[in-house]
């Protein structure tokens, strides 16, 4: 696909207004969401009003990635001979309790970048080390927000709709919640 077949896409982080550490007194603004501090911090008047500050403890930097696969041979195959995963225009469902998590690290990657590059034709690796299958689900955290892309082809990822409480667990993560 060409760069001109896709629509500008936004992938917008939610801003304060929603959190839970975010507090209102009067006319001022303060985050309660640091760790160690048994003290707020008060918002500048430099600091974006709808958006989240820089300094958001929440906000991850780098972002993680998280690369979720069929769960077994079996499910791919089933998967891929029945299309079951939902495409409509521009947006995928895949459905969840059919993927487990096999990769994950940190990227410099934003979501509207990794998402131009997994698009564009260049032959590049996206993430150092991984491979990305037709199928496969690419989870990019900021700590503010979660995007999900699954890879429709080579070159053709796109948002997708994807329930993480329900992926498979694996079986060293089911011995450490013994």
């Amino acid at each position: 696909m060409s760069k001109k077949g896709f629509r500008q896409r936004s992938f917008a982080e939610p801003g304060c207004i929603g959190c839970d550490a975010h507090l209102d007194f009067g006319l001022s603004r303060y985050c309660a969401g640091f760790k160690n501090k048994k003290r707020r911090k008060a918002f500048r008047k430099s600091d974006p009003a709808y958006k989240a500050p820089k300094w958001c403890p929440k906000r991850k930097s780098p972002c993680e990635y998280r690369i979720y696969s069929y769960a077994n041979e079996q499910t791919s195959a089933l998967a891929r001979a029945f299309a079951e995963d939902e495409i409509r225009g521009e947006l995928a469902f895949p459905m969840a309790y059919r993927y487990r998590l096999r990769a994950e690290g940190k990227t410099g990657l934003t979501p509207a970048l990794f998402f131009e590059n997994a698009n564009s034709p260049d032959e590049d690796p996206l993430f150092e080390g991984e491979s990305i299958e037709q199928g496969d689900v690419v989870e990019i955290d900021t700590g503010l927000a979660q995007f999900f892309f699954y890879c429709a082809a080579s070159h053709d990822f796109r948002p997708a709709f994807f329930d993480v409480k329900r992926v498979h667990k694996t079986a060293e993560d089911s011995k450490e919640a013994c």
